[in-house]
């Protein structure tokens, strides 16, 4: 009986446990539903990282792995089933709702399904972070390359162009082995470099050409098993270690008497002697070619030359297209359109290539919708740009260094098309933005960080060159980036140099952080517009506007305004709402009354610069904040309201080149300002002014912080105008004063000038000869 008895009580032991475990399923349902979500999302951007990387290897040519594509299989199959778990659990739940039950037996199924799928996902997921740092096997760059490829450039004048450079220097520079190749993602560089190893080997230039892709984060053994696979040295191949395998590779690229080594898609830094590469002293016939998206990236690389793979011309873009697609009618209705689609590609390749694919074959309808689609920036709704395109970008993107650079090169996209944009403008929202954090640092300090964060984009090839000082967004970049803003919490309108004459519509405009509505044809705002989150709001370029009174009662915070170009002549009453403003710019205006400025305390940079304003009100000594007042070229400037400059005490930049009624600091009840309220400024670091002769300047100034000015004594104010001094950060006009008279502060500001215009001076010589001593800066 003891026997039976410890039997059922192991028995029912046994169903406890097992009736614990189904009521489980019951009890933890929310949970499991939850967590199959959270996993189904893990898995979809686990899914998007690898696509990327297959998207990539394919364009290269190269064969993507059999467990790849297996596990792509797998994936989509989970994603299916779990889409058609999610659909039926919804409609089951709503048909019990409406009967106002509870089915525990369906409660069941869904959570164990639930279990079940989840698990499924999770393997899937960590297959990925385990496996899939590499999706591909490079081909061989002779298979890869043909001459009747579309995407080949051997017809290109620009690729032939540079191909010959880039031969020359593989077989006549004996100087050169380490070879950069930069350009913009899709750009073409691993075609080109394919083009010349294709051709060097056939050749005979060179024994042999190897070929790797290096990726974003670079596996060592991998990188030499790949050599090892070129070179036919897999066998004896060692396994132990690195270093030995890095031996091994070094001897038998020694063997060749000329070898041409290629690492393509480089990110970062790789330290050729611990993959196997010999050193340029080791074996002078072994050359690198380095091809990278950076030019940085190449520079760490100690590239001896660096070359550049630019964007096609209008006519080889057009060749492209039109051979691509099969285009033959140039008369066709076809035709025009494809002018705007090509126009819009801006002579990137991969784009070019990518939508004359999607449109051959296709009837008029289709370009025409493509045509308009890439005139509203939708790039994703036309087939095949998500997955080549994008996804291209995309890397350059999310390979840029930090948040801050991120959310600048984003901001860039705010601008027109083709718009150059001033480096300087960015500072300038910069510090409105806090970009860098709610600190204290340095008007200066945030100028330096700017430039370099754009030189920084400009070598990735994500922002052109644009001239002097300003740079520039390629249309697909630009269409880039307004996809991706959301994703980073960046609720922006964007319908900047679109001919737009209305305010946009739209049934709100809270969620908005940022509207461009600049270089347009507004000629009205809304008045009571409610954008309790609105940060930004560019308006400049919209001549003749006119504000409601209440137009910014709503947008308390706002912190960067600018209403340059729009020619307003007066400021509406609103605008004292605006208590988080940061950055206020109103150039190129006809302002009348201004005192209105002073009630916006917070403001930090304000930018008055090429107005019709007469008067600086007493107003604006209540804006204490105030670091950076720009009212240079403003013309009919007549009154600075005494006392207004030295209450600007936390002023570091003070652009005022035109005014010229400066009063002498001996007069007591004075109608203007005098310079000797300069005195006060102690945080003083950009000065530009004019003065017109030596009874103006103070006794003594001093200028402790003073590093960059543009300081005229005498003569005309508007010579400045027809000299280029952009390039010197401490340049002085003397005309028509006689030196001696000229206080010991402007002597010492002598010392440290750049630029120098000495122009009918008196008594130079007393001066000369100590300058001459001393040496000019």
């Amino acid at each position: 009986m003891e026997i039976v008895s410890s039997i059922a009580g192991k028995i029912a032991d046994c169903l406890f446990v097992a009736a614990g475990s189904q009521l489980g399923y019951l009890f933890h349902y929310n949970d499991n539903i939850k967590d199959l979500k959270e996993r189904v999302e893990e898995l979809s951007g686990c899914r998007e990282r690898v696509q990327v990387k297959i998207d990539i290897a394919k364009r290269n040519g190269e064969s993507i792995f059999i467990h790849v594509q297996n596990w792509m299989k797998k994936v989509d199959k989970n994603s299916i089933e779990a889409k058609k778990f999610f659909e039926n659990e919804v409609k089951t739940n709503k048909r019990c709702l409406k009967g106002w039950c509870i089915n525990l037996r369906q409660c069941y199924r869904f959570s164990k399904e639930a279990k079940e799928l989840a698990l499924a996902v999770s393997d899937l997921v960590r297959q990925e972070v385990g496996r899939f740092e590499h999706v591909s096997t490079p081909a061989s760059p002779s298979v890869v390359v043909s001459s009747s490829s579309v995407f080949s450039f051997g017809r290109f004048e620009s690729r032939n162009s540079l191909k010959k450079q880039i031969l020359k220097t593989l077989t006549d520079d004996d100087n050169i082995n380490i070879i950069g190749i930069c350009g913009m993602g899709g750009v073409g560089k691993t075609t080109l470099v394919k083009e010349i190893s294709q051709q060097v080997e056939e050749e005979k230039i060179y024994e042999k050409v190897v070929m790797v892709v290096v990726s974003q984060k670079p596996i060592i053994m991998k990188i030499q098993d790949d050599i090892a696979v070129i070179l036919d040295a897999t066998k004896s191949l060692p396994h132990s270690s690195e270093l030995a395998r890095a031996n091994f590779l070094r001897d038998r690229i020694k063997e060749k008497k000329r070898i041409l080594v290629i690492f393509d898609d480089v990110w970062e830094r790789i330290k050729f002697d611990e993959i196997g590469i010999p050193s340029w002293s080791d074996h002078r016939g072994c050359k690198i070619l380095i091809i990278s998206r950076s030019i940085t990236v190449c520079n760490k690389m100690r590239c001896q030359k660096n070359y550049t793979v630019e964007m096609l011309s209008e006519q080889e873009s057009w060749d492209l297209f039109s051979k691509s697609v099969g285009l033959t009618n140039e008369n066709s209705d076809e035709n025009q359109i494809a002018r705007e689609v090509i126009a819009k590609c801006g002579g990137l390749p991969i784009a070019i290539v990518t939508i004359a694919g999607a449109l051959k074959d296709k009837n008029k309808h289709a370009w025409s919708n493509a045509a308009r689609q890439l005139k509203t920036s939708i790039l994703a709704r036309i087939p095949g740009m998500g997955s080549d395109v994008i996804s291209s970008l995309k890397l350059s993107f999310n390979c840029l260094e930090n948040d801050e650079t991120k959310s600048l090169f984003l901001f860039c996209s705010l601008f027109p098309e083709d718009y150059k944009i001033p480096v300087e403008c960015l500072v300038r929202y910069g510090i409105g933005l806090r970009w860098f954090g709610d600190t204290d640092e340095t008007i200066e300090g945030v100028r330096d960080r700017v430039h370099a964060i754009v030189s920084d984009i400009t070598y990735s090839f994500l922002l052109i060159y644009g001239g002097k000082n300003c740079v520039k967004m390629h249309n697909i970049v630009r269409d880039f980036a307004l996809t991706v803003t959301s994703k980073y919490d960046h609720k922006f309108i964007v319908k900047a140099g679109t001919h737009l004459q209305e305010w946009p519509s739209r049934d709100t405009f809270e969620e908005f952080i940022c509207i461009s509505l600049m270089a347009n044809f507004i000629r009205e705002l809304p008045g009571g517009l409610k954008c309790p989150n609105l940060q930004v709001l560019l308006l400049q370029g919209n001549k003749n506007l006119v504000i409601p009174d209440y137009f910014f009662q709503e947008m308390k915070d706002l912190k960067v305004l600018d209403l340059g170009q729009t020619n307003i002549r007066s400021l509406p009453v609103s605008l004292s709402f605006l208590i988080n403003l940061r950055t206020l710019v109103i150039t190129n205006c006809e302002l009348g009354d201004l005192s209105m400025i002073g009630k916006v305390t917070k403001l930090e940079i304000l930018n008055l610069s090429y107005s019709s304003i007469e008067k600086i009100p007493i107003s604006f000594s209540q804006l204490s904040n105030l670091k950076l007042l720009d009212v240079n070229n403003c013309r009919p400037l007549e009154l600075i309201t005494p006392g207004v400059i030295q209450s600007l005490q936390k002023l570091e930049e003070l652009y005022v080149n035109r005014f010229q009624n400066w009063k002498s600091e001996s007069e007591n009840l004075r109608s203007n300002a005098s310079l000797v309220e300069l005195q006060a400024l102690s945080r003083l670091t950009n000065l530009h002014i004019h003065i017109p002769n030596l009874d103006l300047l103070p006794k003594f100034l001093s200028f402790q912080n003073l590093f960059n000015f543009s300081l005229q004594i005498g003569g005309d104010p508007y010579l400045q105008n027809y000299l280029d001094m952009s390039r010197y950060s401490r340049t002085m006009i003397l005309q028509q004063i006689n030196i001696p008279m000229m206080q010991e502060w402007v002597k010492g500001l002598l010392k440290k000038t750049e630029f120098l215009i000495v122009e009918t001076i008196d008594n130079l010589e007393s001066v000369s000869h100590n300058l001459v001593e001393e040496g000019f800066k």
